[in-house]
């Protein structure tokens, strides 16, 4: 699961840009954190989320940093919330990948290697050994919640200027980092959302492998308004797994609302990728 993360950007290929007249999400005044129910607290995140736009485009650009090396990328993205996903990654000024995900299926082309693969995410959770799903992206590109689906097995906890609204208590955290505990099965990840008090947006996420134990994290930096919508522009992700990979990335040229096209075209000259 915490491998998805880095794989999808390394996949996609997203990249570092700037952007102007964002909120810094990073930089907390002292707030008021009251005494609300978690089902109160998920109600407004719920709002949240429930307000985002019809579609939406932006340029983006990435940096990469691991122990030894930087990598960057550049990309163009159009999406259409729970339907589609279209990316363009260019490298040096140059196309080197299209792709087009679904809910249920992803297709890709990769101009360097002159091959395509069209077909259920399937394929990428057995080549890479990890789950991959549309909605992780979204919900990355959108700053959402991640694991409050399943709001009945919810902790809440205050933090000096945040709600934490996490899978399981600390007790139980503790008792799994140990090996003294296990999780229930079916549940392969945990959860931890910190909620700003006053606007109910989520402002950073941490996961935990519950199998492996290996770690991410992700803080969403700076939002912009436009329109009625409050949209992300900037977030950083640290992943802990087989090696540390720092991720950081912003958004311009961002529009909503207006109609969107989302070309895909395979070569007949290029190889399908099958296995």
């Amino acid at each position: 699961m915490i491998r998805r993360f880095l794989i999808v950007f390394v996949f996609v290929g997203l990249g570092i840009s700037g952007c102007k007249n964002s909120k810094n999400a990073s930089k907390k005044e002292a707030r008021n954190v009251g005494n609300k129910k978690v089902q109160f607290i998920l109600s407004k995140i719920n709002e949240n989320e429930s307000n985002q736009p019809k579609s939406i485009s932006f340029k983006s650009a990435t940096e990469l940093k691991t122990k030894d090396k930087t990598t960057t990328f550049k990309a163009s993205v159009r999406m259409v919330p729970d339907s589609v996903i279209w990316m363009s990654i260019t490298a040096y000024s140059y196309e080197v990948a299209r792709i087009i995900a679904t809910p249920d299926s992803i297709k890709y082309v990769s101009r360097t290697d002159k091959k395509f693969y069209v077909g259920g995410y399937e394929f990428v959770e057995n080549k890479l050994g990890v789950a991959f799903s549309f909605n992780d992206l979204q919900s990355l590109f959108l700053a959402n919640s991640f694991g409050l689906e399943n709001s009945d097995g919810i902790n809440k906890r205050n933090s000096k200027n945040s709600y934490v609204l996490s899978s399981m208590n600390k007790r139980q955290l503790k008792k799994i980092q140990k090996g003294k505990e296990l999780y229930p099965t079916g549940v392969d990840v945990l959860y931890t959302n910190w909620v700003n008090p006053e606007t109910y947006q989520v402002e950073k996420v941490s996961l935990m492998d519950v199998n492996t134990q290996n770690r991410a994290s992700i803080q969403y930096l700076t939002f912009e308004n436009l329109l009625q919508y409050v949209v992300l522009t900037s977030f950083k992700m640290d992943i802990i797994a087989e090696s540390e990979i720092e991720i950081t990335s912003s958004f311009s040229k961002i529009t909503v609302d207006v109609p969107l096209k989302f070309p895909f075209k395979i070569s007949s000259k290029y190889a399908q990728i099958t296995e």
